[in-house]
């Protein structure tokens, strides 16, 4: 129920926009373990709608275990603690933000986004079919970026690890 109300508080601002011109973006890079991304994004002043693929990541997994033995002094309890590596499948999202740009002009113009994304796929990463997506970049000129982007379930499904991943990104064209 939470990410349909955040769904439609996004978009309430839709209706009385005015029509911008759009553009395609094109976005990859490196995530925060050893994966990466690539996004198809189009673009306005204030919206990304974007299809994204994530590869094949891995993620550490630390498990303990308390073992009690039985001496004669009475039961002794040892913690044990092994950390693995665990592979995590690609999978891919379709995303809908909100960004606000701090300049409109200039050479460097930083922004920041929030919006929902939907998961094809659930893993340690993104443990939920619909996350939440937080983003902030800075557009250099007017075709590249460095942009930041954080998914998370913010705590409503567990694990909660979080997909971060920084993304370069060549704008294309507008309307």
């Amino acid at each position: 129920m939470r990410p349909a109300l955040l769904l439609v508080v996004l978009l309430a601002g839709l209706p009385r926009a005015p029509a911008v011109a759009a553009t395609w973006q094109l976005a990859a890079g490196p995530t925060r373990s050893d994966g990466s991304a690539v996004e198809l994004a189009r673009a306005s002043d204030r919206w990304d709608v974007a299809l994204g693929y994530i590869s094949r990541q891995s993620v550490n997994v630390r498990t303990l275990q308390d073992t009690c033995y039985a001496t004669l002094g009475g039961p002794t309890c040892i913690t044990e603690a092994w950390t693995a590596t665990r592979a995590v499948g690609s999978y891919g999202y379709l995303s809908i933000q909100r960004r606000h740009s701090f300049r409109r002009r200039g050479s460097l113009r930083p922004a920041v986004g929030l919006g929902l994304v939907a998961n094809s796929d659930t893993n340690p990463y993104v443990s939920s079919p619909v996350t939440f997506s937080l983003s902030a970049g800075l557009a250099i000129g007017d075709r590249w970026s460095l942009e930041w982007r954080h998914f998370s379930n913010a705590g409503l499904e567990q694990p909660n690890l979080g997909q971060d991943m920084l993304l370069f990104r060549a704008r294309f064209g507008s309307d």
